[in-house]
């Protein structure tokens, strides 16, 4: 038990530390883009007359994680899973909960994209 516990202090240590680092690395990403555009407001708007190519981007990077998932990862864990003592059967049913939730954050990103997809068409 006290093995399994340390275990999870260590993955959420890790998650924490992951997200971190992606919102510094966004900040000064953000950060970086306001002084090239000379304002928050313009960079706003650079960020609005791009967004049809943004979503072109987004769409071939879900396109090119998806199929390596579906045609490489995805069998080899359920190849893992198949070898343990259960059949992973508890594990199949983690997995498709992670994998409905990795499509509810795809759907979640895309919709809080779509205001700036919008008043793209509506400029253009």
């Amino acid at each position: 038990m006290a093995a399994s516990r340390a275990s999870r202090i260590g993955a959420w240590t890790v998650f924490v530390f992951a997200w971190a680092a992606v919102l510094v690395v966004a900040l000064a990403l953000v950060a970086v883009g306001v002084s090239m555009a000379d304002g928050a407001v313009a960079f706003s708007h650079c960020l609005t007359r791009i967004a049809p190519y943004a979503l072109l981007w987004r769409i071939g990077i879900y396109v090119v994680i998806g199929t390596l998932y579906i045609t490489r990862w995805r069998p080899r864990l359920r190849a893992l899973q198949n070898r343990q003592t259960d059949g992973g059967e508890a594990a199949h049913q983690r997995l498709v909960r992670v994998e409905r939730m990795f499509l509810v954050v795809i759907v979640a990103v895309e919709v809080a994209n779509a205001p700036d997809l919008i008043d793209w068409m509506m400029a253009g």
